[in-house]
């Protein structure tokens, strides 16, 4: 992997955030996570970064994911550093809000351009970015950026956690947020590999046969949410990380809110009353994290505007931070 020795965050073409998220920082005895996500403008030393993206310009459902990264941010103080069941809190690992990329709804090439090249910029330093969306179309630049900082002859497995496919050629002749792996899979053939890219829970009635047909001659492994009720989901994120890890150099995570319950994440595009418990995900999540090949992740697809009392936000927030906790546990 390229390393960059540059520090200056205005080389990533970066915005300041939409929302400021220390807004409860708490009392001394705590450390409030939007307190500990503040940023000093400072890449060096940084282990992971928070990446808004407010881009929904693919969406053909419903828009309002430009709002997710906020939605996110305004959870994170709800939340502290602190994990109960282990007794060990994370304030040591060094993470940042670092901003939003900056976004032109109306020119989607330009905006995947800048998104790829923010991605490619925190991975060279060896950033683990963790990007919030935007719509699902976002996933294809970030794994772009990935890829780039990668460099020639490696190879990248992914773990997408969605209730639908988003392997579509088209979506009625245009690009949509429901064809990010399709176009991994064709447009970055050398390194992604159907036989390297893991789905989990796949929804009842959600999808195609033709995009299941697809998928199978791909070598694409789906893991059905229902198969999740009965054999669990600490052995399918075991049986992910072991596929999206043979052979590979690096591991990106992506995670469609619609994969969890419409009753705990409603505010989405297309809410899922055949989705995962959260608290699943949540702990998916943390075992992904800890996995040393894991290089990026994305979260996706939260509309504050169809959300309750934002519960969706911090649904987001939670598994952002059920992710880091792992990534900074790392053995």
């Amino acid at each position: 992997m390229k390393r960059s020795t540059a520090s200056s965050v205005e080389s990533l073409g970066l915005v300041a955030p939409g929302t400021v998220i220390n807004t409860m920082k708490g009392d001394a005895d705590e450390r409030r996570a939007g307190g500990w996500l503040e940023w000093d403008g400072a890449l060096d030393g940084l282990k992971a970064a928070l990446l808004g993206v407010p881009f929904d310009g693919a969406s053909v459902v419903r828009t309002g994911a430009r709002g997710g990264p906020d939605a996110v941010r305004r959870g994170m103080m709800w939340f502290t550093t602190y994990s109960t069941s282990e007794a060990c809190a994370m304030d040591a690992f060094r993470v940042a809000d670092v901003g939003d990329v900056r976004v032109t709804l109306t020119d989607m090439p330009a905006t995947f351009d800048r998104i790829t090249h923010a991605i490619a910029g925190l991975v060279e330093r060896g950033i683990l970015p963790v990007t919030i969306g935007g719509d699902h179309s976002i996933a294809y630049p970030c794994l772009r950026g990935v890829v780039r900082a990668l460099g020639m002859g490696k190879r990248l497995g992914i773990i997408h956690f969605d209730a639908h496919h988003d392997l579509r050629e088209a979506h009625l002749g245009a690009e949509s947020s429901g064809v990010p792996f399709r176009k991994a899979l064709e447009n970055l053939s050398e390194t992604v590999f159907g036989r390297n890219l893991v789905q989990i829970g796949i929804a009842e009635f959600s999808n195609s046969p033709k995009l299941a047909d697809y998928a199978r001659a791909r070598g694409v492994t789906v893991i059905p949410g229902r198969g999740l009720r009965h054999d669990g989901m600490r052995a399918a994120v075991a049986k992910a990380l072991e596929i999206a890890g043979d052979g590979t150099d690096a591991i990106y995570v992506s995670v469609d809110i619609d994969c969890v319950d419409q009753a705990q994440a409603p505010g989405t595009a297309a809410p899922n009353p055949f989705g995962l418990d959260l608290r699943d995900v949540q702990e998916a999540l943390r075992q992904i994290g800890a996995h040393p090949k894991v290089a990026a992740m994305d979260l996706v697809e939260i509309s504050p505007a169809y959300d309750r009392d934002d519960m969706t936000g911090r649904a987001g927030a939670s598994l952002v931070l059920s992710f880091l906790y792992g990534l900074a546990n790392r053995a």
